[in-house]
């Protein structure tokens, strides 16, 4: 299906979204934050930032009417926080439904689980710190579409401090429940995606941990007789769109249920709600939808229905992976573990200090004095005195 994508369509039907928001929107919102969009199927972006089911939207199985989900773009926040503010504008006409979506995350990759069906001005509160912020949007209309515009996320923190994400997450929770083939190919899945042939997609029931088309923000691993296969959440179902099982009992819907009972089980063989769970009475248990190709191709399922044990991995670390090494100390100096060598001796005997060398004799003899050869000046006469 990727007729996916936010489109503005030709002028005939922007024409006429432009008539019907003149008549309910007011024209403040000119200063709203624009609409931002990561991903969108099966709705309009009108030029003014209104959002609206487009014609061509699509149905989902069981469901009446028109369906469109579009999926903001990570918003990075300058500051830490652990609630969100969600203020917009709504316009639901008979027959139509409108639901936002908010979730938060340390790093616009890993993910919260989504807060589905918030109200205009209500606060989401986060059990963890968060940096990032998404917001998803949910149409539905059998008549009318419903329209939705001036969405904003304003964080804060009101907690003094926050539960420090863990270096290395537990172990992912592993639980035991009734399973059932998909099928349906060439249908469409809650978050717009259209099923083929042996495709590999689960479906849980509930829409909080509904991955974005394509994207795989939540994670399951399925195992059935040692066989092994790990796929994404795509749809919502079966008997169920609020049940999370998984989650401890106090953060379940139905939080009279212990975790890892899932309430179409307890309907089905406890008689609760009267056997009955969302879609109606409870023929069978099933509490995932698992695609054909990792029913057939990975786990090697013969049948429609098979009991499995199901990891959800967005709690957790994935236990038939490793744990990540720890960081190695740094080594301490290793002693050298041989003696140093001794001075080897030296084996010349050392040389005798040479005796002081003799004077050695002058060999030519001494000259002889010279006679002078010339002979004494007579003394000279006394000069006579003068007169």
């Amino acid at each position: 299906m990727h007729r996916s994508t936010y489109r503005v369509r030709h002028s005939g039907i922007v024409a006429a979204l432009a008539l019907l928001f003149a008549l309910f929107v007011p024209s403040v919102i000119q200063a709203a934050p624009p609409i931002s969009v990561a991903h969108a199927d099966g709705v309009i972006v009108t030029p003014d930032g209104v959002v609206t089911l487009a014609p061509d939207a699509f149905s989902l199985p069981g469901a009446a009417g028109r369906h469109g989900i579009l999926v903001g773009e990570p918003q990075l926040f300058a500051a830490v926080f652990d609630t969100l503010r969600v203020d917009y504008v709504a316009h639901v006409p008979r027959g139509a439904q409108v639901a936002i979506d908010v979730r938060a995350g340390v790093d616009g990759l890993r993910w919260t689980p989504w807060m589905v069906d918030v109200a205009p001005g209500a606060m989401a509160t986060f059990d963890q710190p968060a940096r990032y912020a998404q917001y998803r949007i949910r149409l539905l209309a059998t008549g009318v579409t419903p329209l939705v515009w001036t969405l904003r996320l304003t964080p804060s923190r009101s907690m003094p401090s926050f539960v420090a994400l863990e270096d290395t997450p537990a172990i992912a929770p592993t639980f035991t429940v009734h399973a059932t083939r998909q099928g349906m190919v060439g249908g469409r899945t809650a978050n717009g995606h259209r099923i083929v042939k042996r495709d590999r997609f689960v479906s849980l029931p509930c829409v909080c941990v509904l991955s974005s088309k394509g994207g795989s923000e939540y994670m399951v691993r399925i195992t059935y007789n040692g066989r092994s296969a790990v796929a994404p959440v795509y749809d919502v179902g079966p008997w169920n769109t609020r049940d999370n099982y998984w989650d401890p009992q106090e953060k379940r819907t139905f939080s009279d249920l212990r975790q890892g009972w899932p309430q179409d089980h307890a309907a089905f063989f406890d008689g609760h709600n009267n056997g009955r769970a969302q879609h109606g009475r409870v023929r069978f248990p099933t509490a995932i939808d698992v695609g054909d190709g990792i029913w057939w191709d990975d786990l090697g399922i013969k049948g429609d229905r098979a009991v499995v044990e199901v990891t959800f991995l967005w709690m957790g670390r994935d236990p038939l992976e490793p744990p990540p090494a720890p960081d190695a100390p740094p080594a301490p100096d290793t002693p050298d573990p041989s003696p140093p060598a001794p001075d080897a001796p030296d084996p010349s005997p050392p040389a005798p200090d040479a005796p002081p060398a003799p004077d050695a004799p002058d060999p030519s003899p001494p000259a002889p004095d010279v006679p002078d050869p010339s002979p004494p000046a007579p003394d000279a006469p006394p000069a006579p005195d003068a007169p």
